[in-house]
C-alpha cells in the first residue's frame, strides 16, 4: 500500500497525485520504475492540471514522447509545442 501522506515521487522525482490512480493499483516500489514512469506521464498530460504539468521537464517529455498512450489530440499538441519550444 502506498502511503500517500508522503507524497511519494517517480522516476525524475516527480510528485504523484493519487486522484489519477483511481483505476489502478501500484506497490510503492513500482512508483520508481521507468514503466510506471511512461504509464503516469501519459497521465498527467491527459489528466493532470497545469501546476502538475508544469513541473515536468520538457526534455523529459520529449524523450518519452512516442512511448505514451495518450490521445492522437494531446500528442499532436507536444509534438507541436516541443518544437516550437526547439525540445524536438
Amino acid at each position: 500500500m502506498i502511503n500517500y501522506k508522503k507524497k511519494p515521487k517517480t522516476l525524475y522525482n516527480i510528485e504523484v497525485n493519487p486522484a489519477l490512480l483511481w483505476d489502478h493499483e501500484f506497490q510503492p516500489h513500482q512508483l520508481r520504475d521507468e514503466e510506471f514512469f511512461i504509464w503516469y506521464l501519459g497521465r498527467l498530460l491527459e489528466k493532470g492540471t497545469a501546476a502538475e504539468v508544469k513541473k515536468i521537464p520538457l526534455k523529459v517529455i520529449g524523450q518519452y514522447l512516442d512511448r505514451l498512450k495518450i490521445s492522437r489530440r494531446v500528442r499532436r499538441f507536444w509534438q507541436w509545442y516541443l518544437h516550437e519550444m526547439q525540445v524536438l
